[in-house]
């Protein structure tokens, strides 16, 4: 549903009783205002240590040559890649799909119970 808009009024609201009652409070102290200024607390110096050890520990396993030692470190096995029409990427995609599809599984555990065992 619209309806045509033909004209606008702005009304301002008046809260002039909201000042009076400001007022009232704070001559019965009562309230405080958040606009007026609230004296700061006396600031201090203060000096922050840090433990060489943590800083030096966290430098070397951020350093190059950490990280490229960890590569190093890290076991890599040797893939051949087969291309998706070739007859071995066939072969293994066939492997892949179930033989016997009309197979019905026999499950002898409850549900609670496997949901357990997969813990």
């Amino acid at each position: 549903h619209l309806t045509q808009v033909k004209g606008v009024i702005t009304m301002r609201p008046n809260l002039g009783y909201l000042d009076k009652s400001d007022k009232r409070a704070k001559i019965e102290g009562r309230l405080t205002d958040p606009d007026d200024p609230e004296p700061e607390p006396k600031l201090e110096a203060v000096t922050v240590k840090f433990s060489k050890g943590e800083a030096e520990k966290q430098r070397k396993e951020k350093s190059y040559q950490s990280i490229k030692s960890k590569e190093q470190e890290e076991p890599w096995i040797n893939l051949r890649f087969n291309q998706m029409k070739s007859a071995r990427g066939q072969d293994e995609r066939q492997n892949l799909i179930c033989d016997d599809m009309d197979k019905k599984l026999q499950v002898d555990t409850q549900p609670k119970q496997y949901l357990n065992k997969l813990k």
